[in-house]
């Protein structure tokens, strides 16, 4: 028997997971979002996670109304203790009303070794290449770029600042190149493409 009056319409919409983390954690979180459509107010929420997706247990509990009769309302919440290396799941109840589909994702440890990454790359008719750093303190870097042949083709002397750098290679031809960095503890090494039309 239905009861008059309540809307049993999907309320749960845009349900999606993702990887989020900063610098200096040393495991990733997982942000999960999600809409409720316009209609009656719901008793609250709940977000559920599973390493199974059989067996799920409750990581986040709004016991508040939610809900908006006119408009769309959007929510988020991070998960900072989803499992590492394996997949994750998670769905969304509304208590005694709906609950969504299952979504997953798998989570890794963030990588804690210090790196670099060259952008743009392939560089293209520019003249300067940017270096970001990733897990690294260091103030000032030096090594080379060294050709594909693996010959020094320009020495390098870098201050890091809010963990970038740049530098000039507007005499370098195309090809393939390595820049390999150090800071006197630990090593960076990278490669980059130079296009020249």
């Amino acid at each position: 028997m239905l009861l008059a009056g309540l809307n049993f319409a999907q309320r749960i919409v845009n349900f999606n997971v993702s990887i989020v983390g900063g610098q200096n954690q040393t495991a990733n979180q997982v942000l999960v979002r999600f809409s409720l459509t316009p209609g009656q107010a719901c008793p609250g929420y709940e977000i559920l996670h599973s390493i199974d997706s059989l067996n799920f247990l409750q990581v986040y509990n709004y016991a508040g109304i939610c809900g908006n009769q006119s408009t769309e309302e959007n929510f988020s919440f991070v998960h900072g203790g989803p499992a590492p290396n394996q997949i994750n799941y998670y769905k969304i109840s509304i208590p005694g009303f709906e609950t969504s589909s299952i979504r997953s994702l798998y989570v890794g440890e963030q990588a804690t070794t210090p790196s670099i990454l060259p952008f743009p790359n392939p560089i293209i008719n520019e003249s300067i290449l940017r270096l970001k750093y990733f897990n690294f303190g260091g103030e000032y870097v030096e090594g080379y770029i060294y050709n594909q042949f693996g010959m020094p083709v320009q020495p390098l002397f870098l201050k890091v600042n809010n963990l970038t750098s740049e530098f000039e290679i507007g005499n370098l031809s195309s090809g393939l190149y390595i820049v390999w960095l150090t800071d006197g503890n630990v090593a960076l090494r990278t490669k980059f493409i130079v296009k020249r039309t």
